[in-house]
């Protein structure tokens, strides 16, 4: 138990490890390399959860709502770690970085959880289309009257 406490009273202390940049030997092309990536995959990892949150604001009714939420924290999440990841090269936080680990496996398995569940809902054909169907279905039919009723009074028009 003293661990844990030890751990979170000193979640964001660095003294017990060095900056990544003097660990081992990195050149800074490899250095940089690492940086680029980590900051590229977590903005695009920054930018997708935005996305998704945006594509369920604009829908009043989207089902499975909550598989949205999941994947937009799970991926929030990845992208957390690799953030913390280029900041380790300046700031050792490994014990912060470790925190947003286990997160980001909570959500992820939560997220497989909801998908296990949801999934099969998903692609039943009673769920998944069928009331977006149906609507489809009549209006098509909607549309065939009025063409054969503009077809009609064209034709009285005509004579």
């Amino acid at each position: 138990m003293s661990e844990i406490i030890d751990f979170f009273l000193n979640l964001f202390g660095t003294a017990d490890w060095p900056p990544r940049w003097v660990c081992g030997k990195w050149s800074d092309f490899h250095g940089w390399l690492y940086i680029g990536s980590d900051v590229t995959i977590w903005l695009a990892y920054f930018i997708i959860p935005v996305v998704i949150l945006w594509f369920v604001q604009q829908r009043p009714k989207i089902p499975f709502l909550p598989v949205f939420w999941l994947f937009a924290a799970f991926i929030l999440l990845c992208g957390a770690t690799h953030i913390i990841d280029a900041i380790i090269f300046w700031w050792p936080a490994y014990r912060l970085s470790a925190l947003i680990k286990f997160f980001t496996a909570i959500v992820s398995l939560a997220t497989v959880f909801a998908l296990i569940r949801d999934l099969p809902k998903l692609l039943d054909s009673k769920v998944s289309g069928a009331s977006e169907s149906n609507e489809i279905s009549r209006l098509l039919a909607e549309l065939k009257e009025k063409d054969a009723e503009i077809l009609r009074l064209n034709r009285q028009l005509s004579k």
